[in-house]
């Protein structure tokens, strides 16, 4: 779904080979299992720790397959990704605007009714049927192209998540205007992570970090019981990182403005659009959301960061279990007042760092 790049989020794991598991049988001893795979054309990289070898490596192989399952499902550019015999569903979507409704699986349904309630929420800040728009800019092909003004408006006729008919008792999806298209990287890669956590805790894996190109989620403690770190990117520096997170059972996810883009006379053009305008978002360099979900994570971060810091905090107060921190282009970092215990500013680049606060959204942390 997307063409390999690492974002913005770098966990940072302490390596463990052997870690004793803390049982009553001393002599059970909890080993690291590891691998890497390039799936959603993105760099994904699972550690899970288990005491039995056949057990690590059978949550590896399904953790991975889980993956797999939702891009053959999701991927709007399956002709390319996945073998000639099949397409995905959001390919089959796209391909029939106009023409039909497509019969389409449970997940492709969830993953639509969670992206109608964030874009309700948000007053469109959040639509998967930006995809004309994506690939106006070139984004789908890497070929980089800045539109002129008529152009915008002929691709922004074309988009409107309300527009989506959806028919969920015969699990259907139809776009009912030719040229309209899902794009479902806002959330695919969240959901999926979310289905491979689902399937660890299944097998019992209660120790494990998943890295998919940036969107972390930490199940559970290290082996010692110590909280995940999980690290946030400089904006502008990708050898560095600004801020540190504690975190167990949680999903961090961050979006920035360095992650897909590509400079015009000193103007950075970035993929993450404002549907509302048809042009890069501007009010931020990165956020980085927590939740306990990655697939409201994964939309979340893309959300805020097209509200921007003030319209992003007042949708944060929708919810009491999701967070942020936000980084805006004078390199102020704001972060929800929740993290105060949980975050460490290693960085904060000559910026101000500030913490959301119910009665004073812009208090000074001391």
């Amino acid at each position: 779904m997307f063409r390999y790049r690492q974002r913005v989020v770098t966990a940072i794991i302490l390596g463990f080979l052997f870690v004793c598991a803390g049982c009553a049988d001393k002599s059970v001893r909890v080993q690291e299992f590891s691998r890497e795979n390039i799936v959603m054309d993105t760099l994904i990289k699972i550690t899970v720790y288990a005491a039995d070898p056949q057990l690590g490596e059978k949550a590896l192989n399904e953790a991975f397959a889980e993956f797999s399952r939702i891009n053959s499902l999701a991927d709007r550019f399956s002709e390319k990704s996945l073998p000639d015999s099949e397409t995905s569903d959001v390919y089959q979507i796209n391909q029939n605007a106009q023409v039909k409704p497509v019969k389409v699986s449970d997940d492709i349904l969830a993953m639509l009714d969670r992206s109608n309630y964030f874009a309700n929420l948000s007053e469109g800040a959040f639509d998967v049927t930006i995809g004309p728009i994506m690939d106006l800019w070139g984004f789908k092909q890497t070929e980089h192209h800045l539109p002129s003004e008529k152009e915008i408006a002929e691709k922004l006729a074309l988009v409107g998540y309300q527009r989506i008919v959806v028919d969920k008792e015969q699990k259907t999806v139809f776009l009912p205007e030719k040229g309209m298209e899902l794009d479902l990287g806002g959330i695919a890669k969240g959901y999926a992570t979310d289905m491979a956590v689902q399937r660890l805790r299944e097998l019992g894996i209660n120790s494990a970090i998943i890295n998919a190109g940036g969107n972390v989620y930490a199940l559970g403690s290290k082996p010692d019981g110590s909280p995940w770190r999980v690290g946030i990117q400089d904006p502008r520096n990708n050898n560095k990182i600004i801020a540190i997170l504690r975190v167990e059972n949680t999903a961090v996810v961050s979006s920035g403005d360095y992650e897909r883009y590509f400079i015009i006379d000193g103007v950075r053009y970035h993929h993450i659009i404002d549907p509302s305008t048809g042009e890069s978002a501007r009010q931020l360099m990165s956020t980085t959301v927590l939740a306990s979900s990655a697939t409201d994570a994964d939309v979340m971060s893309t959300t805020l960061f097209v509200l921007g810091s003030e319209r992003g905090r007042e949708l944060l107060q929708k919810f009491t279990n999701i967070n942020a921190v936000f980084v805006d282009p004078e390199r102020n970092i704001t972060f929800s007042k929740s993290l105060n215990k949980q975050i460490d500013i290693l960085d904060q680049a000559n910026g101000q760092v500030k913490k959301e606060d119910s009665e004073d959204a812009s208090s000074q942390v001391e």
